[in-house]
């Protein structure tokens, strides 16, 4: 799944590595740093990075915002066609959101090592495609973290609610 997601990427125009950040900052957080582009494509601080962010901003994809840090810059993926080429139209992540809670993603972020060494699930689709191929009928969905919004018969039910990622391990 993460592979087509980063092929759609590249045929927005972004090169692979670029496209790998730019999946995993869109499944994962939304916002983002230079600093964690550069740690996640193993370059150092400079040029590089500093013109894929300008042409984030400059192609409408990414809005930056000044960061608790004078220098820092936080910058905020939100374009509509690029969450709609990975699956995730509706994404919480493309909002705008405050400070405080723009850190707390920052933070998921950085725990997503990169490029990851096993699989992360972050949507509910993926968490909940993966639960059910793992243990097929005998998956009681109880079992679930789960909400349940409205009243009965209009009643929703979101799987996964605490948008945290899950690391796969192979059992072994």
């Amino acid at each position: 799944m993460l592979d087509s997601r980063i092929d759609a990427m590249v045929n927005e125009g972004f090169t692979q590595r670029q496209a790998a950040f730019v999946v995993t900052v869109m499944l994962h957080a939304g916002v983002c740093m230079v600093r964690q582009y550069c740690a996640f494509a193993g370059i150092a601080h400079g040029h590089n990075a500093r013109e894929f962010f300008a042409r984030l901003v400059e192609r409408r994809i990414a809005t930056p915002y000044a960061a608790l840090h004078a220098r820092a810059r936080l910058y905020h993926i939100h374009h509509r066609r690029l969450y709609t080429a990975i699956g995730e139209p509706h994404s919480r992540f493309r909002k705008p959101l405050p400070a405080g809670r723009a850190m707390e993603r920052l933070m998921i972020l950085d725990a997503v090592p990169a490029p990851p060494s096993i699989p992360w699930l972050a949507t509910e689709r993926d968490k909940w495609d993966h639960f059910v191929r793992t243990f097929g009928t005998s998956l009681t969905l109880e079992w679930l973290p789960h909400l349940r919004f409205g009243t009965p018969p209009d009643v929703t039910v979101r799987y996964f609610p605490d948008r945290q990622p899950i690391g796969v391990v192979e059992a072994g």
